[in-house]
């Protein structure tokens, strides 16, 4: 390696206040210590990694590839030292644990009380960023459980089976649609449709019962968080296919209603997803296992 930590740790603070008067003050050295850094670290790399634009750095195209990657390690070696103190001085292992899609935690302090009592060697950490980035999340490390809707296939991520769920329309309690016992994805033509993804699920609705239909609805909306999507719902805006066990909180306070997706219904299983090079003892291992267990009872 040409560079040592203090210049990764240079590259971070720089990229993210953006002067180098400001980074010195976050590494807590001088400014002119810092660019005497950044240009040993361009001399070592035999190229610039910034462009000074008046008092401001503006990342050179390889320059920006070398800042990405020191915002993912260095948060990474932080976690590791952390972890390393927790189980030092407490003998507790940290899961950083997150949930895929879904806001839900309705269900989290009642397992968390049983994890205390069963494993209490081990401590949850939320990681609320894995809502939207689970996969990205697990592969750099961010995270090592991810409770998931849907059983994926992905190299290098295991997916453990954790409990069978549905999908369902949530509509407005007084919306016409609320009144039928199943729809049909032609029921959804007039509709404005709103969707947490910008993108097409593999396994979800669009793929398994919108598209094959041939049905567009009358209207998307993308609203990346399904709480919003529920408080829109629920104020007559419009309707959405989601988890019933994610938003059962809403549907039991009746705030909105749920109707059958097909006639068959549309099942959805979760799974905990972790990195496939977990030992089978490993913490993030016992907790999916804890998790699957708890969510059968």
């Amino acid at each position: 390696m040409r560079l040592d930590i203090r210049h990764w740790e240079m590259l971070k603070a720089i990229n993210e206040t953006g002067t180098l008067r400001q980074a010195a003050y976050v590494l807590g050295i001088t400014q002119s210590a810092l660019s005497h850094r950044l240009a040993e670290a361009e001399r070592r790399l035999g190229g610039l990694l910034f462009e000074r634009e008046g008092r401001k750095l503006r990342e050179t195209a390889s320059g920006r590839a070398m800042t990405q990657t020191a915002n993912q390690v260095i948060p990474a070696l932080q976690r590791a030292e952390f972890d390393f103190q927790q189980m030092a001085d407490n003998e507790i292992t940290v899961v950083r644990f997150g949930v895929a899609a879904y806001s839900c935690y309705h269900w989290l302090p009642s397992f968390l009380k049983i994890m205390s009592e069963k494993e209490p060697g081990i401590q949850l950490e939320l990681v609320a960023s894995a809502t939207q980035n689970p996969i990205r999340n697990l592969q750099e490390g961010t995270v090592d459980v991810v409770l998931a809707p849907g059983h994926l296939v992905i190299p290098g991520i295991d997916s453990i089976p954790v409990f069978e769920d549905e999908l369902v329309l949530l509509t407005h309690v007084n919306h016409e649609l609320a009144t039928k016992q199943f729809i049909e994805a032609t029921d959804l033509e007039g509709e404005e449709y709103l969707t947490y993804s910008k993108s097409a699920q593999p396994g979800f609705e669009y793929e398994r019962f919108i598209r094959p239909s041939g049905t567009v609805p009358h209207l998307v909306t993308v609203v990346e968080v399904t709480d919003a999507i529920v408080e829109l719902i629920a104020a007559g805006f419009g309707v959405s296919i989601l988890s019933r066990w994610a938003v059962q909180s809403a549907i039991q306070n009746k705030s909105v209603s749920a109707v059958k997706v097909g006639k068959d219904s549309l099942g959805l299983g979760w799974s905990a997803l972790v990195r496939e090079s977990e030992l089978p003892q490993s913490a993030a291992r016992v907790l999916s296992r804890r998790l699957a267990e708890w969510f059968q009872v």
